[in-house]
C-alpha cells in the first residue's frame, strides 16, 4: 500500500485537535500558538518597523496551549513518539514567559503535556523525569494511519537495555 503523505502530515494536527476537543472541553485552547518575543532578538537598525514586526511570524510554535482554571499547559503531540519531543517541550516552557498573547495567564502553573499514540517506553521516562506529563490518545482513525506504515514503524523502538534494571558496577 503507498503511503499518503497528506495524511500523515495533517494526522497530528488531526488528532491534537480532536484530543482537545475532548480533554479540555471547556476551556481555553490556542491551537498552534506561536511562542516568545515578538520583537527580533537584539537591534536590527537595518530593518523598518514593519519588518521588525514581521519577525514575530518565525517564532516556534506549540501544537497547542490550553488554559485551565488553574494550569496553562502546552502540548507537543505526535503520532509516533518521537525522542525530540521532550526537549521541544523544555524549550517552549522556557519561551511561555515571553509570550505576549499568553501574558495575562502567567498566575497559572504551567504544565508541559506529551501526546502520543504510539509510545515510545524510552521517550516516556525521560519525559517524566523532565516533569512533562505523558498521554496516551488513539484517535478512532488511527488504525487507518497505522495501515500505511511499513511495519516496524508501528510499534515503539526496542528500550535496548534502559528500562532493564542495571547491573551495578565492579
Amino acid at each position: 500500500m503507498p503511503r499518503n503523505t497528506d495524511f500523515t502530515k495533517y494526522g497530528e494536527m488531526r488528532m491534537v485537535a480532536e484530543y482537545v476537543a475532548q480533554a479540555y472541553p471547556d476551556d481555553i485552547v490556542y491551537m498552534r500558538l506561536r511562542l516568545g518575543s515578538l520583537a527580533p532578538d537584539g537591534p536590527r537598525p537595518e530593518l523598518k518597523p514593519e519588518e521588525a514586526a514581521m519577525a514575530g511570524v518565525f517564532r516556534r510554535w506549540a501544537d497547542a496551549v490550553v488554559i485551565t482554571t488553574d494550569e496553562l499547559i502546552v502540548i507537543e503531540a505526535s503520532l509516533r513518539s518521537d525522542t525530540g519531543d521532550p526537549s521541544k517541550l523544555v524549550v517552549y516552557g522556557r519561551l511561555v514567559p515571553h509570550t505576549p498573547e499568553l501574558r495575562e495567564f502567567m498566575n497559572r502553573r504551567l504544565v508541559l503535556e506529551l501526546v502520543v499514540s504510539v509510545e515510545d517506553p524510552v521517550v516516556r521516562m525521560v519525559a517524566q523525569e523532565l516533569g512533562i506529563r505523558c498521554r496516551r490518545y488513539e484517535p478512532k482513525w488511527f488504525p487507518e494511519y497505522l495501515a500505511q506504515l511499513h511495519r516496524r514503524e508501528r510499534r515503539p523502538v526496542q528500550t535496548r537495555g534502559l528500562l532493564a534494571p542495571q547491573e551495578p558496577e565492579t
